[in-house]
């Protein structure tokens, strides 16, 4: 059975709607396109005012074609284009594209864009665009588009999907190294989003790579299942998320109506199925040339050579920044190199190999770089040596190159040291020969770090047991906080405890007292040494109202405290046990309207603002995920005992974490956020000292988000 978006991807017949002959007209410039190329199926021009157009028979409506197209392609606007999207639905096409951005001025609701969307659900029809610069479909010949793609561009293993046109067509007309079987604009996806785009590209033999530049995700149910596909057939899926910030997210909707969704949600749904989220197009478009051209690598690091000392000191510090292993050679591959580099060339890697001289260039680098290749802790080779397209200080280098890339089965990759070079001949010449060209060792860097990351997380994902995502709490204890959660516009500290203690979680104990009779018997029951805080509602940092006493060893201290409290903020305060000394950490919940709950762990304490780092995980967290997330933190130090203190309980902070998220889940329809911090973790255990829960649902958040945790 066809693929939904077969034709409207794969057409074999085109109907332009508002054809005709204008030089600049987009019916014009779509049909001159279409006939440029070389397509080979039926092209129905459509529009009343003419008899022919192109030599072609035109026609008044949709109505009157010879038969049902497979695409209708509208180049009209407004309200013209909605009576005849109506007819090319009941006709029943295989597909549209609408270029129109769909914007009328003083329109009433429902809108053009909705309405059109309702109707082609409705109908099960496909539609791409509005506000669409439409798509290329290299490996049949079908450009379907009022832009000017290259001439005789070949048909390459990059699927390129963006929901910016313009964008599109920046990353798929220029530069020759990138070759694609299908570019697609999918705009304002009234009726087919990037999973369904993704989906139909992974059925396609042709695809190695999908470079999404992506704007929001509107139906990701369909986009985690095509990254779930993609990730069972080791098909790398990159995106560079555009709209990251509050700003950005703003003009995001006004471009094509895309509500942005939480950022990190979408890290943590990426960092879950081995997608790569790359920082900007640049880097997406570099790292799909490699995945393009060299697949997957296998598990290992770097070795690289180059032909100067300045420039290799550059990349070891790039790499160092990035995170790039270089491989760790062995005795027998050093010899080699001693062997072959002229005095006072270091036979290390990076490699520098250009003597002073350079009378045996070629013949040293193709014995060091065979020797580089050859060593089982080396997973690809860089080489990087002056050129440009009219000009190379050693043309022999490329010779070299080729020969290197056919030793074996581990891949080759040029670099040239500055972006700015003029490489692009050369560039498209040797891309085609399997040997990929990067111009920039910081992008080459980040690139081959996304190349092996790859490799390294889908190992870790297929051989990691997967956290379960059904949990079973008892019934009664979900119904009875569900009920209480539903009534309740805020939790306080309180509420907010007891709920984590129900469900199990390592809460500190406490006693609500607002009286001093009550108080000493509390602090009987506790024990010394106690905490003291201020319960009064209203108040929830605590800190700046000093309503915080820490440290309280005995009843006379205990009492001065408590007056101090009562006098300046009220008479209710919490009275609990002093946790044992610790590192702080935050743990919390973010309800994501599109994604579900995504787990956040952070330092705690003053470290949440003075470090800045946290790592996110959508729920449920698996133990293997919970490790991930404390190592990408320093938070992993001190944990491990840094300078002569002690190691704490990592392991109970895992148990926390992953039960924490299986809490979230129950509670899923219930509760908004939640904010752990600090959780203290010792070396006995962990305990969770103060909690705030939010009740509520999933919201929709644009941009950065704010609140408790961003």
């Amino acid at each position: 059975m066809a693929h939904w978006l077969h034709r409207l991807l794969n057409p074999r017949s085109i109907a332009i709607v508002g054809a005709s002959e204008r030089r600049n007209g987009l019916g014009a410039i779509t049909h001159r396109q279409l006939l440029d190329s070389g397509f080979q199926g039926e092209i129905f021009p459509v529009n009343p005012k003419y008899q022919s157009v192109f030599g072609q028979t035109c026609y008044a409506s949709l109505d009157d074609l010879p038969s049902v197209p497979d695409l209708v392609v509208y180049a009209i606007s407004g309200l013209p284009l909605e009576q005849s999207f109506e007819r090319a639905l009941a006709l029943q096409v295989g597909g549209i594209v609408i270029y129109a951005s769909n914007a009328i001025e003083n329109e009433s609701e429902p809108r053009l864009t909705e309405r059109l969307r309702m109707r082609a659900a409705a109908a099960g029809i496909p539609v791409c665009g509005g506000n669409s610069m439409g798509f290329y479909n290299y490996d049949s010949g079908v450009l379907v588009s009022f832009d000017h793609p290259p001439r005789h561009r070949p048909a390459g293993h990059i699927a390129l999907i963006a929901h910016s046109g313009s964008g599109m067509t920046y990353l798929a007309n220029n530069d020759a190294r990138f070759c694609f079987n299908y570019v697609i604009a999918s705009a304002q996806e009234i009726n087919a989003s990037v999973g369904h785009y993704m989906d139909y590209l992974l059925a396609q033999p042709s695809t190695r790579v999908i470079a999404i530049l992506l704007e929001t995700v509107r139906d990701v149910p369909a986009f985690i299942a095509a990254l779930e596909k993609a990730r069972a057939q080791s098909i790398p899926v990159l995106i560079t998320s555009l709209g990251r910030t509050e700003k950005g997210a703003q003009l995001a909707r006004s471009h094509s109506g895309a509500i942005v969704g939480n950022y990190q949600a979408l890290v943590a749904a990426c960092q879950r199925h081995a997608a790569i989220l790359c920082h900007d197009a640049d880097e997406m478009m570099i790292t799909a040339l490699l995945f393009a051209n060299t697949g997957p690598v296998r598990s290992g690091a770097l070795a690289s050579m180059l032909d100067s000392g300045g420039m290799r000191e550059q990349m070891v510090d790039l790499g160092e920044h990035y995170g790039v292993r270089f491989a760790e050679i062995s005795s027998a591959t050093t010899a080699v190199l001693a062997d072959n580099l002229e005095a006072g060339l270091e036979a290390v890697n990076p490699m520098d190999g250009m003597g002073a001289l350079g009378d045996r260039s070629a013949q040293t680098f193709l014995a060091c770089g065979k020797a580089l290749l050859d060593d089982a802790s080396t997973a690809l080779l860089t080489f990087e040596f002056e050129f440009r397209d009219d000009f190379s200080h050693y043309p022999e280098l490329f010779d070299v190159a080729r020969e290197l890339a056919q030793f074996n089965d581990k891949p080759v990759v040029l670099i040239n040291s500055c972006t700015f070079t003029n490489v692009s001949g050369s560039a498209a010449k040797l891309s085609a020969q399997g040997i990929p060209v990067i111009n920039g060792i910081d992008v080459a860097l980040r690139s081959i770090r996304n190349l092996m990351r790859y490799s390294e997380q889908t190992e870790l994902l297929n051989t990691s047991p997967s956290a379960p995502k059904h949990v079973d709490f008892n019934a009664a204890l979900v119904k009875r906080w569900t009920h209480q959660l539903s009534g309740l516009d805020a939790c306080d500290e309180i509420t907010s405890l007891q709920l984590m203690s129900d469900f199990g979680l390592p809460s500190v104990r406490f006693a609500l007292v607002d009286n001093d009779e009550q108080l000493i018997q509390a602090a009987e029951d506790l024990g010394y040494p106690l905490v003291l805080k201020t319960a009064m509602p209203g108040i929830s940092h605590k800190s700046d109202q000093k309503g915080v006493v820490v440290g309280i060893k005995d009843p006379q201290h205990l009492q001065q405290a408590y007056g101090d409290l009562h006098q300046r903020l009220g008479k209710r305060v919490l009275l609990m046990p002093q946790v044992a000394v610790g590192v702080e950490v935050s743990v919390g919940m973010k309800n994501d309207a599109q994604y579900g709950p995504m787990i956040i762990v952070a330092c705690g304490g003053v470290l949440i603002e003075l470090l800045a780092e946290r790592a996110f995980r959508l729920a449920p967290v698996s133990v293997q995920e919970a490790n991930l997330m404390i190592d990408e933190l320093r938070l992993a130090r001190l944990l491990a005992g840094v300078r002569g203190q002690p190691v704490l309980d990592r392991g109970a902070l895992v148990e926390l974490i992953v039960h924490f998220s299986r809490l979230v889940l129950a509670l899923e329809e219930s509760i908004s956020e939640i904010d752990l911090n600090p959780v203290i973790v010792n070396e006995s255990g962990c305990t969770i000292v103060d909690a705030l829960v939010i009740p509520g649902r999933a919201t929709s958040i644009t941009g950065a988000t704010p609140g408790i945790w961003l």
